[in-house]
């Protein structure tokens, strides 16, 4: 039995081997180490626990049983003993893709994407193979609970489809059935970007069942790769990404100003004036208030606010000191949680767009909007471009500068 306090080494989750049959982790069909222990939700982001990583019970435990581990209320990802190994591979293929997620250990929070990614550019490099997203998406774990949630419905979507299709096992899934899927979904008019989402939930999904446990019975001919790579040219044909072109607002005070309900207003000005992501403004509580300070940019009086963005990066955040004022009086008179619902805000905002005569582009076209104005106001009082990008990026949670190239397109 393993160590139960000791958290595996960094460098041990980051051996990547080349193999496509093998996977993201050394002894990754080594039983003893599996992933719920790791880190816990809370309502406000990731929370690291003293146990990092769970080690099982015995050599004859694999992520699979229902003992609740330190994990949020709701995550599937619990482990079963393997004398229910049976029981779960008989549900329908749903719950099978369930368990497929919890054994392969590919859920990994708390830890840096941003370092899992670089590490997947230094294999592939290596290897003397082109550094892609696709690629890299395969050599990486996921790394935050919202990525799990949203890949695990697209592939329960997927679940139901190749139901209709006569696939009762997880075994028995094929290439063929990942490309007729994202063949409907496209049929069916979903945008570039949304397809994009399902493609890298299938590829996700591709590399955890390339690392579940041998006892599943997986064929290597059980996978989904070859079929999205098929599909992804088709969907990246038919319809242009949107951060291809310009992704922020010709007048975003203009959006934001007709904006109806207040809770919404406030919402577009913390992300136009302060660069923050919906996920941000929604997790906001009184405790994110840290008081008033001068911004050593722009100079301008301002409030601090905390936030929690991806992969659990913290970070303080400059905004105006009137919609600091207007955060901290509507937490006061709401118990000292925001209450920001996305779709109605969403509608919100996009009612405001098609009111002001605006190209619908999104809630994150404000933070294109903030980085925009940021880096001309950096420029002005004499930040070099290193430092505007550095500045900027760090701003908005971040951590590679080349990103600034992405928010100030024009």
């Amino acid at each position: 039995m393993g160590d139960r306090s000791a958290p595996l080494a960094p460098d041990h989750l980051l051996s990547l081997v080349p193999n496509r049959g093998e996977g993201l982790l050394d002894e990754h069909r080594a039983p003893a180490h599996h992933i719920c222990h790791g880190s816990m939700s809370t309502r406000h982001g990731v929370k690291r626990t003293s146990n990092a990583w769970a080690s099982a019970h015995d050599a004859d435990c694999i992520p699979f049983t229902r003992r609740r581990v330190g994990v949020r209320p709701g995550f599937r990802g619990q482990t079963y003993h393997l004398t229910g190994m049976g029981r779960i591979m008989s549900k329908g293929l749903a719950a099978q893709v369930r368990g497929v997620w919890a054994a392969s250990g590919i859920l990994q929070v708390g830890h840096s994407r941003f370092v899992r990614k670089q590490a997947a550019r230094c294999q592939l490099q290596a290897q003397g193979v082109g550094a892609t997203s696709a690629r890299i998406a395969t050599l990486t774990p996921i790394t935050s609970y919202r990525t799990y949630d949203a890949y695990n419905a697209v592939c329960a979507d997927f679940a139901r489809f190749a139901e209709t299709q006569g696939v009762q096992r997880v075994q028995d899934l094929r290439p063929a059935h990942a490309a007729a899927f994202l063949r409907q979904k496209l049929e069916d008019g979903l945008s570039c970007n949304t397809m994009r989402t399902y493609a890298a939930a299938l590829t996700k999904f591709d590399a955890a069942l390339s690392l579940a446990p041998r006892k599943m019975r997986i064929p290597e001919e059980a996978r989904l790769s070859a079929g999205v790579l098929i599909m992804r040219q088709g969907y990246n044909a038919s319809s242009p990404r949107l951060d291809q072109f310009r992704r922020a607002y010709v007048n975003p005070e203009d959006v934001v100003g007709r904006v109806e309900q207040p809770l919404h207003q406030l919402a577009a000005r913390l992300q136009l004036h302060g660069g923050f992501r919906v996920s941000e403004v929604m997790g906001m509580t009184r405790k994110s208030l840290k008081g008033y300070a001068v911004d050593p940019v722009t100079g301008c009086e301002s409030g601090l606010v905390e936030v929690q963005g991806k992969g659990g990066y913290v970070r303080w955040q400059y905004v105006p000191k009137a919609d600091y004022d207007a955060l901290k009086a509507h937490l006061d008179a709401n118990g000292g949680k925001m209450g920001l619902v996305y779709k109605p805000y969403l509608r919100g905002l996009n009612r405001a767009c098609s009111e002001v005569g605006e190209t619908w582009s999104g809630t994150h076209a404000l933070r294109h909007n903030y980085v925009q104005t940021f880096a001309g106001e950096a420029h002005a009082r004499g930040l070099d471009d290193d430092a505007v990008a550095r500045e900027a990026m760090e701003r908005v949670g971040h951590h590679r500068t080349s990103e600034l190239q992405t928010y100030t397109r024009q």
